[in-house]
């Protein structure tokens, strides 16, 4: 009678064996699968990153020297692309130090102050829909502050955000419960301020000119955040109110998360058109490219004609 017992309990334990071998291989495979493909990512990231750097540091570069340079500055438009430098910055370096094999606290800190730029980067696009609905709908009480509170206000988010990142480097748990509202409370703000300057420009004797390029500075800065940053802010509460680990991150929610990170890196392009549209001649610009685009439509549409066999 013992040898069928004997038998039996081998046959158990090598069928027990063998599962606990197929799910290790199973989970060795699942995890080199997404090493590879978050390294893949990282690459075609690090191409990304460095491409939109070269790109935008002129541009940004100078539309803060034109800024600068006025009588009356736009501080909050100047800040904002300082947060542009940050973010062009501490995305090619992160990229580059992940490629050449650093994976340790130096590339969490720049995620860290590649957050920072887009965190101070959002507070600043709520204070560029503020200033311009207080500009309509107080303009005795805004021309009375614009001297002091700007600078004031701009100090005090560079401080509140460089808190937050510390707090959030030494107790990152805190992320769970810090990082979504401040990222997403920000965006019924610009909502009810492109609303509400929309109203008040109607009660108003403003030119139609101006009310057009005010118009289209708060819709750009609406339509950043909307095609931009929303999905990154979506990716990340759900990353982190779902508490997604590396094991059981699958292989789409990595596609998610780099891809929502790549919409977002282009903001800075998009935040220089903020430049053109604030500019006072921005209605004669416009006009000289729709009127170049027709020109250029014209004359190859008389080309087709002449070529065109009698």
């Amino acid at each position: 009678m013992k040898e069928p017992y004997n038998q039996t309990y081998n046959n158990i334990s090598e069928t027990y064996r063998e599962n606990e071998t197929n799910c290790f291989q199973d989970y060795n495979f699942t995890n080199s699968t997404k090493l590879d493909f978050e390294a893949y990512f990282n690459n075609i990231s690090f191409i990304v990153y460095s491409v939109i750097f070269f790109v935008a540091l002129p541009g940004i570069c100078f539309a803060v020297y034109k800024f600068c340079s006025q009588e009356v500055a736009p501080v909050y438009v100047i800040n904002m692309f300082i947060s542009d430098l940050i973010q062009i910055s501490a995305h090619p370096i992160r990229s580059t130090l992940w490629v050449i094999g650093f994976h340790d606290d130096i590339v969490y800190v720049m995620w860290l102050i590649y957050l920072l730029g887009l965190q101070v980067n959002i507070f600043f696009m709520v204070c560029i829909s503020a200033e311009r609905y207080i500009m309509i709908a107080h303009a005795v009480w805004y021309r009375n502050i614009q001297n002091i509170s700007p600078v004031a206000i701009s100090v005090f988010i560079w401080i509140l955000s460089a808190v937050l990142m510390v707090i959030t480097y030494f107790f990152i748990d805190l992320v769970i419960w810090l990082m979504p509202p401040v990222l997403l409370l920000p965006y019924p703000l610009v909502m009810f301020f492109f609303v509400a300057t929309w109203r008040a420009l109607s009660r108003t004797s403003i030119p139609r000119n101006e009310q057009i390029r005010i118009m289209a500075t708060l819709a750009l800065v609406l339509c950043i955040y909307t095609i931009l940053f929303l999905p990154y802010v979506v990716v990340f509460i759900y990353y982190d109110i779902d508490g997604v680990d590396f094991v059981n991150t699958t292989v789409s929610y990595i596609y998610l998360r780099y891809s929502a990170e790549m919409i977002t890196a282009f903001n800075p392009l998009f935040d220089l058109l903020l430049y053109v549209f604030m500019r006072r001649d921005v209605t004669d610009i416009l006009r000289a490219v729709f009127c170049c685009y027709k020109r250029r439509e014209g004359n190859a549409g008389t080309t087709h004609v002449t070529d065109a066999p009698v």
